[in-house]
C-alpha cells in the first residue's frame, strides 16, 4: 500500500507547482504597467493684445519622435517649393538662387495643413485643449514622444514642434506658449498707448 502512494507523489508535487505559477501569473497579469500623465495649458502673446491670450480648442498631438524630423522635412518642402528665387542669366536661361521667404501676410509659406495630417498620422495620442487653454493626456507610455500643436487665426498663426520625455508613474507639465513655439507669426503690431506732445 505504502509504494502505491508513492506513485502518485510526484504527480501532487508537479500540481502543487503548477498551480502557484498559475497564481503568481494571474499576478502579474492583473498588475496594470506604469503609465504617464501630460497636462499643461496653451497660451499666446499677440501682439496686438496686453495679455496672453488662452488658445481653447487647440488640437494637442502625441506621437513617436520620429515625427519630429518629418515635420522639418515637410516646412523646408514648402519652402522650396513655393519660394524658391529665379535669376535670369543674359542669356535668358533661369537659375535657381537660393530660397527666397516672403512672410508678408504671416501665412504664405507655412502648410499648416500638411503639417497636421502628418502629426495625425503618426499620433498616437491627441487632444484639444479645453475653453481655458488646458489639456491633459492620460494612460501614456514612459519615455520619449513627440509633441505638435498649431493655432491659426486672423491674428496669428503658430506651431509647436517639442520632443518630450514622460516620467512613468506622474504627471508631466508642459506649457505651450511663444516662449517655445516652433514659429510664430504675427500680423498685428501692439498699439501704441502714448500721447503724443503737443
Amino acid at each position: 500500500m505504502k509504494s502505491h502512494n508513492h506513485k502518485f507523489q510526484p504527480v501532487t508535487l508537479f500540481g502543487k507547482l503548477v498551480g502557484v505559477l498559475l497564481i503568481f501569473s494571474c499576478g502579474l497579469t492583473w498588475a496594470e504597467p506604469a503609465t504617464a500623465i501630460l497636462s499643461g495649458t496653451a497660451t499666446i502673446q499677440l501682439k496686438n493684445s496686453d495679455s496672453p491670450q488662452n488658445l481653447g480648442g487647440m488640437d494637442i498631438v502625441l506621437a513617436p519622435p520620429s515625427l519630429i524630423p518629418e515635420i522639418r522635412r515637410l516646412r523646408m518642402e514648402t519652402w522650396r517649393t513655393e519660394g524658391l528665387a529665379i535669376q535670369r542669366k543674359p542669356d535668358g536661361e533661369e537659375q535657381p538662387v537660393g530660397i527666397k521667404i516672403d512672410f508678408s501676410d504671416g501665412y504664405k509659406n507655412l502648410d499648416l495643413k500638411a503639417l497636421s495630417q502628418a502629426a495625425a498620422n503618426a499620433a498616437t495620442a491627441r487632444t484639444r485643449a479645453s475653453t481655458n487653454g488646458t489639456f491633459t493626456l492620460s494612460s501614456l507610455p514612459p519615455g520619449p514622444h513627440a509633441l505638435y500643436a498649431q493655432y491659426k487665426s486672423r491674428y496669428a498663426v503658430a506651431y509647436w514642434l517639442l520632443e518630450v520625455n514622460l516620467i512613468a508613474g506622474k504627471t508631466n507639465q508642459l506649457n505651450l506658449s511663444q516662449t517655445n513655439a516652433a514659429e510664430i507669426f504675427n500680423r498685428f503690431e501692439k498699439k501704441n498707448t502714448s500721447t503724443p506732445s503737443r
